[in-house]
């Protein structure tokens, strides 16, 4: 057993008499009740590896264009020894240089941006799109970039880390995103994901107060409310202004948009997903209610199903994704051989969920499973619908995932009728 496990399984046993019911259902989301030697593998009906996709820890459907955006680590024995993200802060030296990588849905080949005026580090983490509505063929990107803090010694009070996010623009067809601007401020601290609301405004969740230690691992079992969710604004000379917007979501991780401009928040550790609304001038949120799923809960994806009423079903749901046994994940993440198995899920909330009155009573249906032998370690999921007019009439999507430490994305077709029939409206 390691340290890690270790320590998890003492502090929950020291917990449980004053904190059962909390501790209770992070045990369940944790996955400690799910031993990978009885791990069932839940999939569609035919994967796709998508090669060239190491170590990618969001993805995003460009729907103007139909294409698949991520940011790539692209090297996992970096990825493992320096990534803020997950703890993991023992080698500064190593950080990585990763890239922008675009994804084909139709054809499952990727390509990799060249990233015009930027030379990294780049140590990616979530991402954002946005397009204006006059020019949908203009992409910009934001990224969550965990550099090394140079102004790190070993007897000094400097966090070792000095995250920022990274600003590019792409034009659809090019391979090339040309770097605009690096975004820092006191407030961006443990970025992990990130919510573009125009080319000079946007949300981002810090995931945790503390970075490393014990207190990091306390403040993910007893759901502490100590991370916060922070919006950021640049002016026209490249001024950055911050303020906190929420901190009732503990580790509050992956960001999303639900319909109707609806701010999708999770809880990572908590299983959660919250749902919430901007105010005024976009510097106010105010959350309608939350959601529990069973498992760890990152980037929420929110999928608008095209073909709605088609066959008198509207698949329309929230994607969950998450790491299977988050418990054992800070040790399994640093190996830096990448055998160590991670495990994944996906669960699917249908479109109801979003609904304060009706959400509390949906139940999450899991439409993804692996023990680590396809894919390593789920941090982030989309469905792309097919066309039922080139499928034979049948209701099918590619479900797209990947994750932080993973070799390669996996790509695997679903018949919703069997996958989501139990949720659909």
């Amino acid at each position: 057993m390691g340290v890690s496990l270790y320590v998890t399984l003492v502090v929950v046993g020291v917990l449980s008499a004053l904190l059962y019911t909390p501790v209770k259902r992070t045990v369940v989301v944790l996955g400690f009740l799910r031993p990978l030697e009885t791990w069932q593998n839940v999939h569609g009906v035919e994967n796709r590896v998508i090669e060239d996709t190491i170590a990618c820890e969001d993805l995003h459907h460009h729907e103007p264009s139909g294409m698949l955006y991520s940011a790539c680590a692209g090297d996992l024995e970096k990825a493992a020894t320096w990534f803020p993200g997950a703890g993991s802060l023992d080698h500064p030296e190593n950080a990585g240089y990763g890239s922008l990588v675009l994804i084909n849905p139709k054809t499952f080949k990727s390509q990799k941006l060249s990233l015009d005026g930027f030379e990294g580090p780049f140590v990616t983490h979530g991402i954002s799109l946005y397009s204006p509505p006059e020019d949908l063929n203009t992409v910009y990107i934001f990224a969550v970039n965990h550099l090394p803090n140079p102004l790190w010694t070993a007897s000094s009070t400097e966090q070792k880390a000095a995250s920022r996010i990274e600003l590019f623009v792409h034009k659809v067809g090019s391979n090339t995103a040309k770097h605009l601007q690096s975004i820092s401020h006191p407030l961006i601290q443990t970025p992990n994901d990130i919510l573009a609301l125009s080319e000079k405004e946007f949300l981002v969740t810090n995931d945790h107060h503390y970075r490393t230690g014990t207190m990091r691992l306390l403040e993910e079992l007893i759901q502490a409310k100590w991370a916060n969710l922070v919006h950021v604004s640049i002016d026209d000379a490249n001024n950055v202004t911050a303020s906190i917007v929420l901190d009732s979501v503990p580790n509050n991780n992956g960001l999303g948009w639900g319909p109707n401009a609806q701010v999708l928040i999770t809880g990572a550790t908590g299983g959660t997903i919250t749902f919430a609304k901007l105010g005024e001038n976009n510097k106010t949120l105010s959350v309608t209610h939350t959601v529990q799923s069973d498992g760890v809960a990152d980037n929420p994806f929110y999928f608008s199903d095209p073909w709605a009423g088609l066959d008198g079903k509207d698949y329309s749901g929230y994607l969950l994704p998450g790491i299977g046994r988050g418990a054992g994940f800070p040790e399994d993440y640093k190996d830096p051989t990448g055998k160590a198995p991670l495990t994944s899920v996906v669960f699917y909330l249908p479109a109801r969920a979003g609904d304060p009155k009706r959400g509390l009573m949906t139940k999450p249906i899991l439409v993804f499973s692996d023990n680590g032998s396809s894919l390593r370690g789920a941090t982030t999921a989309v469905i792309i619908g097919i066309d039922p007019a080139t499928n034979g009439g049948k209701r099918e999507g590619w479900l797209f995932v990947t994750g932080v430490i993973a070799p390669n994305m996996l790509a695997t077709r679903i018949d919703f009728a069997t996958a989501l029939a139990q949720a659909a409206g």
